[in-house]
């Protein structure tokens, strides 16, 4: 349920209540009231604000006034301040709207973060709350994405935020669950990691997934969604929200020239295409988080990158600025989208799956989709990470190759695991595969034969998403052959995925000196503090 039918239906309930209670200071007050929730359910937090400060003393404490006050503190991220005011909602003698919904979700929010320290990003832009510990080394690479991200994504759509805007980083998945109205269930089976919602963006720390994932890029997507619900006054469908956020989560980083799709993006449209199972905008709505696995959530991400893609490419960043407009002023998707476009949106629709079709999209049977695990799983199955990826292995030849390398290693014989994993890539079936790849580089790399690691690792790189090992490997090889740029490149790829590694910073920080960057004491501290177990 979007936040705008929310607070409408708790609009329903203050008719009701007023119509009961049949008093001329009820009556003379839902005006008031009915304006607050919509201005709550549009984020507009200031100007609820001032509609309830303005409000008279027989109205600022009936129920409905404290309702309103809860759910404003509650999008403020004052959770305790919500609790309070739904605790004087429940004092005023009658029922009060809307809090049937709230007062749990108010609770178990609270309880989730109970404990969470905060800081304030220098550019007074963020405040980001997390649990005190590891996850504090996260928080300058954090500010540093989002100022970008308020910077360029500002721009692109029209929208930059002047209050600071919340962030709240999880230590566990299942506090998703916690804050939201996802299930478990639904988090797992789509791979969700992030949210926004409730005027703020929440992200699970990459500490709660077996491989991490690409937690800065999942900033500045969420980061998207909040710009677009402010923009358009959360107008906009789920299909539209996923399609800016995913098509502008690189921008932090990245010029839009730059931007593109991967290769498994890439790799599962050519397969729905070419099994005609693309998933349809309605079959997208209410959630991503809802659909039925990780891999139809991925190919529905895909679709609507190209969809924004598609308009960027004709109708430029303006045009999209133009359709959020659009639906800011009450026209619905179908109608901004042929305002802006000149064409009815069915022959909208059409003309990008033309356009779809008509790409080269690469349809590659070798690439191994990274399906995000999280470690309460993986402690569940009590199973090795190396075990996980051998199972990916279909010959038994390459998979015996690749299991008798690893026992090596494991035991510090790295000559003998190099010669296992050579032997793997000599079986046709293991020659590029990416576990295999990987592995056998690191090895060169422990070996000291960094050019031989560099050459290895391109399998890993080329068939596989997402993963931080091939990066960091590859950073640290490059780094040994004096390239510091090239090992730049790969390292900051490596954090953007793993933030944890202390390996990496510890590159980094040598590149970073290196080259004179001032940012080389930060990475200093942070292989320092890694490698220690400290906190910052």
């Amino acid at each position: 349920m979007t936040a705008r039918r929310r607070f409408a239906m708790a609009a329903a309930s203050l008719l009701a209540l007023a119509a009961l209670a049949g008093s001329a200071a009820a009556r003379t007050s839902l005006g008031s009231y009915t304006k607050v929730m919509r201005l709550l359910g549009e984020w507009r937090l200031e100007e609820a604000r001032a509609e309830l400060a303005g409000l008279d003393k027989a109205d600022a404490h009936t129920p409905e006034a404290h309702v309103l006050a809860a759910h404003l503190a509650f999008l403020d991220g004052n959770y305790t301040g919500s609790l309070a005011e739904l605790a004087a909602a429940r004092g005023g003698g009658r029922a009060a709207p809307d809090a049937r919904e709230l007062q749990p979700l108010a609770q178990s929010t609270a309880a989730a973060v109970a404990g969470f320290t905060e800081q304030k990003s220098p550019s007074g832009r963020f405040i980001v709350r997390f649990q005190p510990g590891k996850d504090a080394w996260l928080v300058p690479y954090a500010f540093e994405a989002l100022d970008a991200a308020w910077e360029r994504i500002g721009e692109d759509l029209g929208e930059r935020p002047q209050r600071p805007v919340l962030v709240e980083i999880y230590p566990e998945v299942g506090h998703l669950a916690k804050v939201s109205s996802l299930t478990m269930k639904e988090i797992e089976t789509s791979g969700t990691i992030a949210l926004c919602k409730y005027n703020r963006v929440m992200i699970v720390t990459p500490r709660a997934l077996v491989r991490g994932y690409p937690w800065l890029d999942t900033l500045a997507h969420e980061y998207t969604h909040y710009v677009v619900t402010r923009a358009s006054r959360d107008t906009v469908p789920i299909w539209l929200h996923e399609g800016l956020a995913k098509f502008q989560e690189q921008r932090w980083r990245s010029d839009p020239a730059a931007l593109k799709m991967s290769r498994t993006m890439q790799h599962l449209l050519a397969l729905a295409l070419k099994k005609n199972r693309l998933i349809s905008f309605e079959q997208m709505h209410p959630s991503m988080a809802k659909l039925p696995s990780q891999e139809a959530a991925a190919t529905a991400f895909a679709e609507v990158y190209t969809a924004i893609q598609f308009l960027h490419e004709t109708q430029g960043y303006a045009g999209i600025r133009s359709i959020l407009a659009h639906m800011r002023d009450g026209k619905s998707d179908h109608r901004a989208i042929a305002e802006a476009t000149g064409k009815s949106f069915e022959a909208w629709e059409a003309s990008w799956r033309r356009w779809l079709r008509g790409r080269d999209l690469v349809l590659e049977p070798r690439l191994v989709p990274t399906e995000l695990e999280f470690t309460d799983a993986r402690k569940k199955r009590s199973g090795s990470g190396d075990e996980a990826d051998l199972k990916r292995i279909s010959e038994d030849k390459v998979r015996r190759h690749a299991r008798l390398g690893g026992l090596l290693r494991a035991r510090g014989r790295l000559a003998a695991a190099a010669v296992e994993y050579e032997r793997a890539r000599e079986v046709p079936a293991g020659k590029d595969d990416p576990f295999v790849s990987a592995k056998l580089a690191r090895t060169y790399l422990e070996l000291g034969r960094a050019k031989d690691a560099v050459a290895a690792a391109g399998p890993a790189l080329d068939l596989t998403d997402e993963l931080a090992g091939p990066h960091a490997t590859v950073g640290a090889a490059l780094l040994a052959d004096g390239q510091h740029a090239a090992a730049r490149e790969h390292l900051e790829a490596a954090l953007r995925i793993s933030p944890f590694d202390p390996a990496v910073h510890c590159g980094l920080a040598e590149v970073f000196a290196a080259t004179d960057d001032p940012r080389a004491a930060r990475e200093a501290r942070a292989c320092k503090g890694l490698a220690a177990g400290q906190e910052p």
